[in-house]
């Protein structure tokens, strides 16, 4: 991104986008600065759908899932019915798909899942700068965070179905396209460490084929004296030299530490 816009400036498009896709909501949109960076809060105030699932609708398995954790059917029950909820963001990104959505303590409709998702969206569109988002979660211009309602704003649900064809294909669309992105990355990665390993390889082979030849240099030019030790004259150490630089030139090994080869050799 070449001018990287502010958090402020960031929100205030967010907030245009919401309003032209999901006019029919009231959201809130709200920005806080703090010494290790920022974040952006947004909170679906009013909806012009239900979002909440009546409790009494939920499939019994999907309440048994949780009573065998540490809630019970009140907890379960009392917490469907608050009017404000702080939303894991993170189960609404890329293609996750919704099976009776249980989120941070509430039960969402098909349609306010898919809702939620498109605000999420639309905030990850800015969310993420220079940054693999398959890998690196902390690379980003902001803290997000999502709510139902606010802690002094009670949330207010909708009633019905709404029938939101476009919605739904906005959502799909930007799920295909996360995909196909995850896909490629993926094997552009596997052909990238495919291509290193065959480097390191190489630089492996070259040092291994250097070592030989220097040995064989080594014991070609050599004289032997009396004593049967070997007598390197400056001649014989010139030409040794020179052959080694040789060697080294020709397979442009950059990995062996030459002085210690020839010493051990």
């Amino acid at each position: 991104m070449g001018n990287r816009l502010t958090t402020t400036e960031i929100a205030k498009a967010i907030r245009k986008e919401l309003k032209a896709e999901l006019g029919g909501n009231k959201f809130s949109v709200r920005t806080e600065y703090f010494s290790m960076g920022s974040s952006i809060t947004v909170a679906l105030v009013e909806a012009d759908r239900k979002m909440r699932m009546d409790f009494d609708s939920i499939p019994e398995k999907r309440l048994h899932s949780y009573l065998r954790d540490r809630y019970t059917m009140d907890d379960l029950r009392a917490a469907q019915g608050r009017s404000y909820h702080q939303l894991g963001e993170s189960a609404f990104y890329h293609y996750q798909k919704y099976e009776d959505h249980w989120n941070n303590g509430v039960f969402l409709t098909y349609q306010g899942y898919m809702l939620l998702k498109r605000v999420c969206q639309i905030v990850e569109a800015y969310h993420r700068v220079d940054s693999d988002i398959q890998r690196d979660y902390y690379n980003t211009n902001f803290f997000f965070h999502l709510q139902l309602g606010k802690y002094d704003k009670p949330f207010l649900d909708g009633e019905g179905f709404a029938v939101d064809p476009d919605l739904i294909e906005r959502v799909e669309a930007r799920d295909a396209e996360l995909k196909a992105y995850f896909e490629k990355a993926k094997v552009e990665k596997e052909e990238a460490d495919r291509i290193a390993s065959l480097e390191r390889n190489s630089h492996v082979e070259k040092d291994r084929r250097a070592v030989a030849e220097i040995k064989s240099i080594m014991s070609a030019t050599a004289i032997i004296g009396a004593n049967g030790f070997e007598v390197m004259t400056p001649e014989s150490k010139a030409k040794k030299i020179l052959e080694i630089e040789e060697v080294r030139q020709s397979l442009k090994v950059e990995g062996l530490d030459w002085k210690k080869v020839i010493f051990e050799i």
